[in-house]
């Protein structure tokens, strides 16, 4: 310890002036810590509500789909009965066709 009477208060009120210094700064990293942390959840939450979003769209594109499928396999099977008909007429006409 110094004997000068002069210098000991000023260094201790240096590092009284330095510890509230870091006092300060840490309290503001606390706070941006909590800021930062409040954002992490709100952005959370979102990626949250997209992804159910995207869960439910998935959902219906699945569901039309399935119902553009059964619509080809209705045409299909329109398509299969025509040409049977068409072979049918096909065949009457030429049984008529014959009777003459």
């Amino acid at each position: 310890m110094t004997t000068n009477n002069g210098s000991v208060p000023s260094k201790l009120d240096i590092l009284i002036d330095q510890i509230g210094h870091l006092t300060e700064g840490l309290t503001e990293i606390k706070i941006l810590i909590r800021e930062t942390a409040e954002t992490v959840k709100q952005q959370a939450e979102a990626i949250k509500q997209q992804t159910e979003s995207a869960k439910q769209q998935a959902e219906s594109i699945k569901q039309q789909a399935q119902a553009f499928q059964q619509q080809a396999q209705a045409f299909q099977q329109q398509a299969e009965t025509a040409r049977l008909q068409a072979e049918s007429v096909s065949r009457l006409v030429a049984l008529l066709e014959k009777k003459d």
